[in-house]
């Protein structure tokens, strides 16, 4: 291996370590999800929660493989977007430090994915 492929490797693991870590938490923390779904008028939010968690999990396995890296990362990606579309709508939010906070996460969540993306098109 070429260095530049162990640094690519080194950034995948600890992605997916991330993401691999947010599948057991999440679990965990199911009812806060539920009660979130619920919050915003999402019927199915069982349903949506638990392919949410098929497509972290998935997501993080193939951003691991090498030749499949990309399509993981994809996944996680619309996994990490469609979250953020639901929850972290900053500017729905009537107290000033829920905004802050929720702000903070859509665009940190951003750069993750700008950082997958270039992780995953080296792997190409």
């Amino acid at each position: 291996m070429t260095t530049p492929e162990i640094l690519n490797l080194i950034g995948r693991l600890g992605v997916a370590f991330y993401f691999l870590w947010s599948v057991p938490f999440n679990i965990g923390a199911r009812g806060h999800h539920l009660a979130e779904f619920k919050r915003i008028g999402a019927p199915a939010g069982g349903g949506l929660f638990w392919i949410g968690i098929a497509v972290a999990a998935a997501g993080s396995l193939l951003f691991l493989y090498t030749p499949t890296a990309m399509i993981g990362g994809l996944l996680l990606i619309i996994f990490t977007f469609t979250s953020d579309a639901l929850f972290h709508r900053y500017w729905t939010y009537s107290d000033p430090g829920e905004q802050v906070m929720h702000k903070f996460f859509l665009f940190e969540h951003v750069a993750l994915c700008g950082g997958i993306l270039g992780l995953g098109a080296a792997t190409l």
